[in-house]
């Protein structure tokens, strides 16, 4: 038997508040509206079980769910408002379950089920619907899509090893996070990824700042594209990004509209 089958029924991933993540994760929240930044509300869940009533989703509102996923069995027991394997299963559809079976490292799994379960209990607490009977569509360039959401409803996901995250708004949104850690190849990686302003602006960075700094511009351009729903089928590095402690967007490609209409939030810096 599995240490997965063993632990059908255990907790195995716990939430996680900001500042909780901002200690070992970079995060970043992209959404497309009129509204000024300083008139979105945004509001992390801190419940991984999903138990309590989340209310009406306001329409300048972002709901966003952080949580930290472990091995089963590495999540205690008794600590409160955690997600356990066995609920979180049972909300899978038959191609979530498939694909989840594919994943050969426990880490991988344990990441995608918390993902696709936390997204599924989200949507149907705010859709007043029941997590196992939504479905979801893709479009033509692979964002997933609820089928029959309410008015402007989207969501976007995301998961890394050791974390998940799911986000909801009446707005298009994308999340993405990746776990804070020294880049190694990040000179290879930053001349695809940055445009030259922004590699001038890493460059000026402290040594022991540019992993995180890197990271950052990362996450948020990868959270506009998730937003868009075109993935990387625009280069990132064609995306200009204020990276720094008020993250803004300051040129996109035509395709995306007006760099005036995106607004961004991030992890402290």
């Amino acid at each position: 038997m599995t240490n997965f089958q063993k632990a059908a029924h255990g907790p195995f991933a716990a939430p996680l508040s900001i500042d909780q993540a901002n200690a070992f994760l970079v995060w970043s929240l992209a959404v497309k509206c009129t509204a000024e930044r300083e008139q979105l509300r945004l509001r992390c869940l801190y419940d991984a079980g999903f138990a309590r009533p989340i209310g009406r989703l306001k329409s300048e509102e972002i709901v966003l769910w952080l949580a930290k996923v472990a091995p089963p069995g590495d999540v205690v027991a008794g600590e409160p408002d955690t997600l356990r394997v066995g609920q979180a299963m049972q909300v899978l559809d038959a191609d979530e379950t498939d694909r989840l079976a594919r994943f050969l490292h426990i880490e991988d799994r344990m990441g995608y089920l918390a993902a696709h379960a936390g997204a599924r209990l989200l949507l149907g607490a705010i859709a007043g619907r029941a997590a196992d009977g939504l479905r979801f569509e893709q479009s033509a360039l692979g964002k997933p899509v609820l089928v029959d959401a309410p008015a402007d409803l989207d969501f976007s996901l995301s998961h890394a090893r050791g974390a998940v995250a799911a986000a909801v708004a009446h707005m298009p949104i994308g999340v993405d996070i990746e776990p804070l850690r020294q880049i190694a190849d990040m000179d290879a990686m930053s001349e695809i990824v940055l445009a030259a302003e922004e590699l001038r602006e890493l460059a000026k960075a402290p040594a022991t700042q540019r992993s995180r700094l890197f990271l950052r511009y990362w996450t948020l351009k990868e959270a506009i594209l998730k937003a868009a729903g075109v993935g990387f089928t625009i280069p990132p590095d064609t995306l200009i990004v204020d990276a720094g402690s008020s993250p803004a967007v300051l040129s996109v490609p035509a395709a995306l509209g007006s760099a005036a209409q995106w607004r961004v939030i991030a992890s402290a810096p």
